[in-house]
């Protein structure tokens, strides 16, 4: 009878413990280039990124992301967020995101399924865009 309750704190305490270190998953923050040069690598790895929104699925539950400078297109799966963040991402006007959650591959695609979402403040890169006046005489 005692070793029945030692095994059982022992079971309560392991279990404990697992789920502790679940909820503290590291993201890598990686380069979206990343995805283009080495996808395999990637595949299972919790990664964090940050992209330009160009699609959102009407049922809200996918939506692809753009990287201009690397020219990569990534889908990112909405369906384990909850209903008011998925709602968020409709109602506001979102142009930048980062994105934290597992990559897996899907045939030879790179899919993020979203664990986090944060919206970014659009980057804006205009310099200076005034024009000079013509000199009068």
């Amino acid at each position: 009878m005692n070793r029945v309750f030692v095994l059982l704190g022992l079971a309560l305490i392991f279990t404990g413990l697992t789920g502790m270190a679940a909820a503290d998953v590291r993201y890598d923050r990686i380069n979206i280039a990343d995805f283009c040069n080495n996808p395999a690598v990637l595949d299972g790895r919790f990664v964090e990124v940050s992209a330009r929104v160009i699609a959102i699925n009407a049922e809200s539950k996918s939506m692809e992301l753009f990287d201009s400078e690397s020219k990569t297109m990534i889908v990112v799966r909405l369906s384990q967020l909850r209903k008011s963040e998925r709602s968020a991402l409709i109602n506001n006007d979102v142009r930048r995101v980062g994105v934290a959650g597992r990559v897996r591959m899907v045939g030879k695609r790179l899919m993020i399924d979203a664990e986090r979402i944060e919206i970014l403040p659009v980057e804006t890169k205009l310099k200076d865009q005034t024009v000079p006046l013509a000199a009068t005489n």
